[in-house]
């Protein structure tokens, strides 16, 4: 049974009104980033959202912090009570997730749920779309997301925020608090961050109409409960050198809100699941020495391990586990590896970089009453990239890298004993040249192909899914070929604008499909898929943005996303999850000195939530509201309002999201 928080401190409701801290400094040496001759990074390759904007758009979760970027949509909540997003039509299995340039996706399915993933102690977000560094390593088909941490500048610096979640009746909904701190004394350094953050529940919008499973008011099994620490000792001899050991532990447990929209006909859809635990804890070494005056060499060690638990219930009451054979299940799973990057200038225009890369996944599940499965997949990469400056105002990138993954151990169950399935071995050529024209220090064009790959999952290649599937050990990579033309510059001192066109063509796609008869899956099969290399899917889109300061106490800024995806192999089959159209707006007012208003806007056009259409999430359009007052340099607060209008809508049908509600938080820095 589930553990909550039930401390609610009264004074907090008075106390604690937040804040925005200045944007913190960032950790380099866990930055991976495509480079000018010069090294500083191309914007064009990589798209950065510092610790302002999350403070400021109160953005504490990694998915809802990226949902304020053009090409980025966010799917919240679902069967899994995850937040899941897709970067112009890659799922997160193609764009894989890091922290300070260590891979942290899980083993199994390659996925990461970034609702457990919190931003509190973060000084950056990188994007990298389809030309990121193929520094990185394998499988980002469709770019790569870096979570870079703090490094601290002042002998002692730091903050502590406090924050109190309200519903739309201002009734208690949960709380927040982080803690930030770290000194910079030359030689060396040290920084430790905490962060705590609960919700017991949220609640629906008045116009939510009651279901068979849900009534309105209070969702329930709404739940979450996510606790983090991350501590960094660093060491820097010299210019140019640095060593550090970094540790990082977070635990969370979750409800899972039962399916509440049209087709609760389908047994599959009505899940009463709970997550008594989402554990994942980290430790990494990185290092980087100077050799001479225009080379390096970087090193990354790593340790990572997850582990979680589902409960599945037999109803709403969640107190008598399901009488099936999957009532309960256990994944525990770790990584670990290393990688090694040099980089030197061969001459004065030109920056080469090469980087080696052995990670090893292994994956351990069982569900009760079964003897323990395990998997194991070993992924090696060696990749080069090299920029080339010409003339006065061009860079020139080239990368290339080949990848390779075998299964190194793959356990089936059968009949209760296990047996040993067939071992595979797959590989990839990832090559790619961008063009990027410097008009100007802030302007800025740029041209890019390349191609990327990204290999099966141990889930994809594996797993019965629950007797609806047949395993398929020799599943190949898919692969992706990226155009992009793109922009961004100032057309006045005070506007600043950037676009971008891009098309995708994917081969080899990885895709369910229909396997008959049914009972090759077994006797009483209803379905029965297999996944298979036989997708061929086209994206085209575009991406524009507008950033302006038309008054000195006004900024207001808008982007703007159009995505098309068709599947050419079978059109029949719909792509889920990704919107038409999305837009973000926000206006920034300062009142007068100490007060500011901050006000944005977001609008989804409607997507499919079921590759056969029988489901779909309508269209929605949100508004936000808040107030800020910097009492002094040292305390400062805030009040908002989320959802302004209390609309109803879903990003996954049948899971609808928070009605309107309301925060109240608070900022000491020092």
């Amino acid at each position: 049974m589930k553990k909550r928080f039930r401390f609610k401190p009264l004074w907090l409701a008075c106390a604690c009104i937040c804040a925005t801290s200045a944007a913190a400094e960032p950790f380099q040496l866990g930055e991976i980033q495509v480079t000018a001759s010069g090294l500083d990074p191309l914007t064009g390759a990589v798209k950065t959202i510092d610790q302002e904007e999350l403070r400021l758009f109160n953005r504490e979760t990694v998915g809802k912090a990226l949902n304020i970027m053009p090409g980025v949509t966010l799917t919240e909540g679902g069967a899994r009570n995850e937040q899941m997003l897709t970067l112009r039509g890659f799922d997160l299995r193609q764009v894989p997730v890091f922290v300070d340039g260590i891979p942290v996706y899980v083993s199994y399915d390659g996925y990461v749920d970034l609702g457990r993933f919190n931003t509190f102690d973060l000084s950056g977000i990188d994007v990298s779309k389809s030309f990121s560094s193929v520094l990185y390593g394998p499988n980002a088909l469709g770019g790569a997301i870096n979570l870079i941490s703090r490094k601290p500048t002042k002998q002692l610096e730091g903050d502590v925020t406090l924050g109190l979640y309200l519903n739309n009746q201002f009734g208690y909904n949960g709380l927040h608090t982080d803690a930030n701190a770290g000194g910079n004394y030359g030689s060396w350094y040290w920084q430790a961050s905490a962060s705590y953050l609960n919700k017991d529940q949220f609640r629906l919008s008045e116009d939510f109409k009651a279901t068979k499973y849900e009534d309105g008011g209070d969702r329930g099994n709404s739940y979450n409960n996510d606790k983090k620490i991350n501590l960094k000792l660093g060491w820097t001899p010299r210019e140019g050198d640095e060593y550090t050991v970094n540790y990082i532990n977070q635990q969370g447990e979750k409800g899972t809100p039962v399916y509440a929209g049209k087709d609760v006909a389908s047994t599959n859809n009505v899940r009463f699941w709970q997550w008594p635990y989402w554990d994942k804890e980290s430790l990494y070494l990185l290092s980087r020495t100077r050799l001479g005056e225009d080379s390096y060499i970087k090193f990354r060690v790593y340790y990572d391990k997850f582990q979680n638990s589902i409960a599945n219930y037999s109803n709403g009451t969640y107190r008598v586990l399901k009488a099936t054979p999957f009532y309960q299940s256990w994944y525990d799973d770790y990584s670990y590896g290393a990688s090694a990057e040099f980089g030197t200038k061969l001459y004065e225009s030109n920056t080469l970089k090469l980087a080696m890369h052995l990670k090893d996944d292994v994956h351990r599940e069982h569900n009760r009453g079964n003897p323990i499965q395990r998997f194991k997949d070993r992924t090696t990469s060696f990749a080069l990239e090299d920029t080339q400056r010409l003339g006065e105002k061009f860079d020139l990138v080239f990368g290339v890298s080949r990848d390779e993954r075998g299964t190194r151990e793959a356990q089936n169950l059968v009949a209760g004993k296990l047996v040993n399935f067939q071992k595979d071995e797959t590989d990839a050529w990832n090559p790619q040249i961008g063009l990027f024209y410097h008009a100007s220090a802030s302007d800025e064009i740029h041209a890019t192909i390349s191609r990327k790959s990204r290999f099966p999952t141990i889930k994809d290649r594996y797993s019965y899914r629950l007797g609806t599937a047949i395993p398929n050990a020799g599943l190949q990579a898919e692969s992706s070929t990226n155009f992009e033309i793109g922009a961004s510059g100032l057309i006045d001192p005070k506007v600043r604008v950037e676009g971008a066109f891009f098309y995708y063509d994917v081969q080899d796609m990885i895709q369910s499909v229909n396997i008959l008869p049914k009972n090759q899956c077994g006797a009483t099969a209803t379905t029965c898929t297999q996944m298979q290399n036989i997708g061929n899917v086209t994206t085209k889109g575009l991406e524009f943005g507008v950033t302006a300061n038309p008054l000195d106490t006004l900024e207001i800024g808008v982007n703007y996303t159009w995505l098309d995806r068709v599947n050419e192999t079978n059109p029949t089959i719909r792509l889920t999850d990704v919107p038409r159209h999305k837009l973000f707006s926000y206006a920034k007012w300062q009142v007068y000195g100490p007060l500011t208003v901050l006000g944005s806007v977001e609008v989804n056009s409607w997507r499919c939530s079921a590759s056969d259409a029988t489901r779909v999430a309508g269209g929605f359009g949100l508004a936000n509201l808040k107030a800020m007052y910097k009492v002094n340099d040292a305390w400062s607060g805030e009040f908002g309002v989320n959802n302004l209008l209390d609309k109803n809508y879903a990003t996954s049908e049948g899971y609808p999201l928070e009605g309107r509600n309301f925060f109240i938080n608070g900022t000491w820095k020092f």
